[in-house]
């Protein structure tokens, strides 16, 4: 934490002196001497350059320029389409694929990166069980590789798993091949800087709490770009984020507050835009199991009492109050952005808000005696209902939506007990078991097999919230990886998203929107993926292939993205992901810049 304060006391005092000097150079070309810098502003940090500790934003999109995988994702429908590999075509039984590898794809390094790379990586994972990607690798899977451009998946059971696709970035086997064998801290110990990959930046310094920041690499599979380095700058919270994309301190503000977001509306030489929700904020209990130390409250794991938390929770105060209407109501454990495989649970069967309700069923499950403060007290093991809750300060929300949920709770006679954390620390608990429930939020792929992964017993310390455990949900989520038929496999992923709701192991309060703004008078040439998504930490590199720096000539304030209506419309339908193995040529479509 100190490290932290002193990072926002450093960018503070940078942003008062170059208040002054703002806009100086802006709307004019580089000296063919000098370097393009791209600045982008989060208020999270990577947790590590280290793709085996990946987790979260931050260090999904360090990843997705720094490497390459086998399929990457097509811009107007996040449907796969070929990376390094160009086809992969399945045997008759759909449990061998043959992939055809690029032979032009180059390490960092210089070296050359080759069917053999790929195999090492997905070897590596599974020899080394590296939980944040063993489930991308079903089936004890084994990789033949005949030659430098031949890579065989060999599976034990039917899998459309190779062409998923697995979003698993390929590392060189030269670089990591030492790691090989060794213990999972050492492995995720490696501190991986400079990052050796493939892809068209390469991450060459980072300072914790700070920046990271990542040069341009030429000879990639995505052309040469004109900027030169991606610089991203930490802040320790969002107004501070906000005053240095005013002063011209940073290019792009990402990831602000409804109100911050309001604020820089209709301010010269700033643009603001919002993407379609892709992510939801979740209240997740935890149901122990972690380790020794685990201690949630019994009550837990009555169905009941977290029936009864749900009635109390008014999921359309939280989108009002809270995101300021810049959010759809949550209920599924996917997205409205996965299109064809989202369930939108009908409201004859959601958890409506209603007290008395949830009243009635905390008197029926046996929880009539109270405390002197009027806490109820769980019958069985003569605790109170008084639950240690952590709301994550990080998660855009999630403290606000604590304050919401403490208060309704009291209606209900429950008592939660907020304990504001960092993700960091989150982790540290998160990985001990000490808490009862927490808020932070989900994003996923564009393939529900990720997200429904968080759910199944076996995900416990991997990526379960809190180690909930379902066989009726197990079972489901092992039917789906071998339904090969998409209408049918629509079938059982609907299923286990229904059990999910019903079962309350957290629940999904909202799908926010992402909120950012941009200066219109430094780069133009953003291209949002898909059409109505994020020009950056997206699914693709496009727009930092794509952006150029504004000339005085092409200066325009009111260009860029448009602002639009406050909450877009989004069609369910058209994210349908082909289930099945099928070849797939690389087709660049022509690029609609933002």
């Amino acid at each position: 934490m100190k490290g932290m304060r002193r990072a926002s006391l450093v960018l503070a005092a940078t942003v008062l002196i170059v208040v002054g000097l703002a806009g100086a150079g802006f709307g004019q070309s580089a000296s063919p001497d000098e370097k393009i810098t791209f600045r982008v502003g989060l208020q999270n940090d990577i947790v590590s350059p280290n793709p085996f500790k990946a987790c979260c934003s931050a260090e999904y999109e360090m990843m997705l320029l720094n490497y390459n995988m086998l399929f990457g994702f097509k811009r107007e429908d996040l449907t796969p389409v070929p990376e390094l590999a160009t086809e992969c075509t399945p045997s008759s039984d759909a449990m061998t694929y043959t992939c055809n590898i690029r032979d032009d794809v180059m390490w960092h390094d210089g070296e050359q990166l080759t069917s053999r790379d790929i195999a090492f990586t997905y070897r590596f994972i599974i020899d080394n069980e590296l939980s944040v990607f063993t489930d991308y690798l079903p089936y004890n899977p084994t990789f033949e590789t005949p030659d430098d451009t031949t890579l065989i998946w060999k599976s034990e059971e039917p899998t459309f798993a190779p062409t998923l696709p697995p979003y698993i970035p390929i590392i060189p086997e030269h670089i990591w091949a030492p790691l090989d064998g060794k213990p999972a801290k050492q492995i995720k110990g490696f501190e991986n800087i400079p990052a050796v990959g493939s892809g068209p930046f390469q991450l060459v310094e980072w300072e914790p709490d700070q920046f990271f920041r990542m040069e341009a690499r030429p000879g990639n599979l995505f052309g040469t770009s004109t900027i030169d380095e991606v610089v991203y700058q930490i802040f320790q919270n969002k107004e501070a984020e906000v005053q240095a994309l005013r002063a011209g301190q940073i290019d792009y503000a990402y990831d602000l507050s409804p109100t911050l977001y309001k604020s820089l509306q209709g301010v010269e030489n700033i643009k603001t835009l919002h993407d379609s929700p892709s992510y939801y904020t979740n209240f997740a209990w935890n149901f122990g199991g972690q380790g020794p130390d685990a201690d949630p409250h019994p009550a837990i794991h009555d169905l009941a009492l977290r029936q009864a938390v749900a009635h109390a929770t008014d999921k359309q105060a939280i989108v009002d109050v809270v995101w300021q209407g810049a959010a759809l109501t949550g209920d599924s454990i996917l997205k409205p952005s996965n299109g064809f495989w989202y369930l939108d649970i009908p409201q004859a069967d959601e958890y409506d808000f209603n007290i008395d309700e949830a009243n009635q069923i905390l008197d029926d499950g046996g929880y009539t005696e109270r405390t002197p403060d009027g806490i109820r007290i769980d019958p069985k093991s003569g605790e109170p209902l008084s639950f240690d809750i952590l709301p994550v300060t990080d998660q855009e929300g999630a403290t606000e939506t604590a304050e919401l949920m403490k208060g309704w709770m009291e209606q209900i006679g429950i008592e939660f007990k907020l304990r504001p954390v960092s993700e960091s620390k989150a982790y540290v608990e998160w990985e001990a078991g000490t808490f009862d429930a927490y808020l932070w939020s989900w994003g996923g792929d564009p393939d529900p097999d990720f997200n429904m992964s968080i759910y199944i017993t076996s995900q416990c310390l991997g990526w379960s919230d809190g180690c909930y455990s379902n066989k009726t949900l197990d079972d489901l989520y092992a039917e789906q990886r071998t339904t090969f038929d998409k209408d049918e496999r629509k079938q059982v992923v609907d299923e286990f998203q229904r059990v999910a709701y019903e079962e309350v192991p957290e629940m999904v309060l909202a799908y926010p929107q992402i909120l950012s703004a941009y200066r219109t008078d430094r780069f133009e040439g953003y291209v949002r993926s898909p059409a109505d998504g994020s020009p950056i930490f997206a699914w693709r590199v496009d727009s930092y292939m794509n952006l150029k720096p504004v000339t005085a000539a092409t200066e325009d304030s009111g260009g860029g993205v448009s602002a639009g209506p406050w909450l877009i419309g989004i069609a369910v339908g058209g994210l349908a992901l082909a289930a099945g193995a099928v070849i797939m040529k690389r087709r660049r479509s022509e690029e609609d810049e933002a």
